[in-house]
């Protein structure tokens, strides 16, 4: 150490600076090509699995659009077999006659048929089965769908004719009109339309898909090897669920394994990703080579320009010095008359002194923004309470054989919870909301073993405007916990929407026992001052209406409201207001 310090103290200092900068600059461009190959690694394998991720998903995607509209027509004919006493000839030719327009309109389903519980013999058919005739030999769809009502029972895809012309089972137990009596709906479906699937997606040499059940058998795969199909169903068994970079079949693929909802059955794509390897590596080659010229080059010239900065340092470090010893905080910029190379460095030092200022003003952002995800997080909470004793309700109505009004009950708290918690967005429709408070209404209407009836006042020019997320149903539960549960009569609740004053309005109204205006008056002040409590316990909610003030404000930048109108014993009204331009 002692000799560099005599070394430096016997050279100039127009040395000891191009020496050090030299080094210093090889140093840190060589730390910056080694950051510059991770980086660009990083991003060609974020590209690759952004790429492969989105084409998996829009994969996954076309083939659960394909399954769910298979459920919602086995829904729908639930629901319309009601309408049919299937028992007798006449309400069985009806009923026969309405399967075949479904046909007619699906053009992917062969044959719909109902088979009885107890008979096992087919009761009503879309097409040339006849009626009366048992289930023939392999009645698995059968016996899956009345262990498990709940489910639609997908079966392996089946070749009747040796027409390779595969089909699918579709199973469902339902219920006949009078409700004593259960049955099998069996839709059998064309395989082909899945099959197309894949050949509309660009997977690359050796891509493919296989789909697999819960036991690891293959359902179908697009490739006709099996040694690779083989290969990838035992890699499906590594992943579970989820991607991963693999080779199969002596391709580079990436890997994503995803399950294909109201299915038992998962699928597994297979995208080749050789090209992109290349790319990256003639890339990566392209870019190490340039960096070591531009390094070289560098190297060059900073010798020069340094040389040409030791004079005018030492007037840069008193300028800087009594920028040092100012008011720090007051952004002085530096005035200095030098070198081009020294003004290079002062205009630096002021554009990094402009920067602190934006950062100042950053954390204020930043601190908004915290607040703007609290709001969120308060907003996407779940009442496990409610979730609770909506479990336990469907629980009761099921050994009560209630299974209709269960069924119902699961239904509303699924398309609560979709509506709830899978949109990442602050705003939904107004129409989303409405359904969302419909679905909770249903629920505790049921629970509540319909101690109150409810309303909609819905203008349908307000359908498709965007609202703030979730903001009805807590409103709607203070009316049921606070406002009517308690209630000797009847309660009523009833929610409207309307346009007025280029507003939306949205209001919710209930004939319980009211408040007094002291009350309301406490409301008011807790939205505007966080120290004021409400103690009140006809207030309390799993979200709050403080909450509820305090988002719309935040995202309506202050144009938006909440008014309160209550009389004892006759009812209370809270309308949300919020503007329209603002969307």
């Amino acid at each position: 150490m002692n000799r560099i310090d005599r070394f430096f103290k016997t050279k100039s200092v127009g040395f000891i600076i191009i020496a050090t900068c030299v080094f210093i600059v090889l140093i840190l461009m060589i730390s910056l090509l080694l950051a510059t190959f991770s980086s660009f690694r990083t991003g060609i394998e974020d590209a690759v699995n952004t790429q492969t991720s989105e084409l998996s998903t829009q994969i996954v995607y076309n083939y659960e659009n394909s399954i769910s509209g298979i459920v919602e027509t086995s829904n729908i004919i639930q629901t319309v077999i009601d309408r049919f006493d299937i028992t007798t000839e006449q309400g069985s030719v009806q009923f026969s006659d309405y399967l075949r327009q479904v046909i007619h309109l699906r053009s992917d389903i062969i044959k719909i048929s109902v088979y009885d519980y107890e008979t096992r013999l087919c009761l009503v058919s879309s097409v040339d089965r006849e009626i009366g005739s048992p289930i023939y030999d392999d009645a698995s769809w059968f016996d899956e769908a009345i262990r498990d009502p709940t489910v639609h029972v997908f079966s392996i895809p089946y070749d009747e004719f040796g027409s390779e012309e595969y089909e699918v089972n579709v199973s469902k137990r339902i219920r006949f009109s009078n409700g004593e009596r259960a049955g099998v709906l069996l839709i059998e479906i064309s395989f082909q339309s899945f099959i197309e699937l894949v050949d509309k997606s660009n997977l690359g040499a050796g891509g493919h898909i296989t789909i697999i059940d819960s036991n690891y058998g293959i359902v179908y795969s697009s490739l006709n090897e099996p040694g690779a199909i083989q290969e990838g169903v035992d890699l499906a068994r590594e992943i579970v669920l989820g991607s991963r970079s693999a080779v199969v079949g002596g391709y580079n693929m990436a890997v994503n394994v995803d399950t294909l909802s109201d299915t038992k059955w998962r699928i597994c794509v297979f995208i080749n990703i050789d090209d992109m390897i290349e790319i990256e590596r003639s890339f990566l080659l392209t870019m190490f080579l340039v960096s070591g010229v531009v390094l070289v080059i560098g190297i060059l010239l900073f010798t020069v320009v340094a040389r040409a900065i030791t004079s005018p340092m030492k007037q840069l470090e008193l300028a800087m010095r009594k920028v040092e010893m100012s008011d720090y905080f007051r952004m002085e910029e530096v005035e200095l008359v030098a070198s081009i190379e020294v003004e290079a460095l002062t205009r630096r030092f002021n554009r990094m002194m402009r920067k602190i200022g934006e950062l100042m003003g950053r954390v204020i952002d930043e601190q908004n923004a915290q607040r703007k995800s609290e709001l969120k997080a308060l907003q996407n909470q779940i009442n496990p309470h409610f979730l609770y004793n909506t479990l336990d309700s469907i629980m009761w109505l099921i050994e009560n054989n209630k299974n209709h009004e269960a069924g119902e009950m699961v239904v509303a708290l699924a398309r609560l919870f979709r509506i709830g918690i899978s949109n990442d967005s602050e705003v939904i429709p107004v129409r989303d909301e409405i359904e969302h408070v419909r679905n909770y209404l249903l629920i505790q209407n049921i629970r509540y073993a319909d101690s109150f009836d409810y309303e909609f006042d819905i203008d349908e020019a307000t359908l498709e405007i965007e609202t703030m997320k979730l903001i009805l149903q807590p409103i709607v539960e203070n009316c049921i916990y606070h406002g009517l549960k308690n209630k000797i009569d009847k309660g009523h609740i009833r929610i409207g929407a309307r346009v007025e004053d280029n507003h939306l309005m949205l209001s919710v109204s209930d004939n319980g026992y009211g408040m007094r205006q002291e009350t309301i008056d406490k409301i008011y002040r807790s939205f505007e001052d966080g120290s004021v409590s409400i103690d009140d316990s006809t207030l309390s909610s799993s979200v709050g209406l403080k909450n509820i003030y305090q988002r719309i404000m935040i995202y309506y930048s202050g144009d938006a409201g909440m008014k309160i109108e209550s009389i004892l014993d006759e009812g209370t009204t809270i309308t949300i207001t919020e503007p329209l331009a603002k969307r």
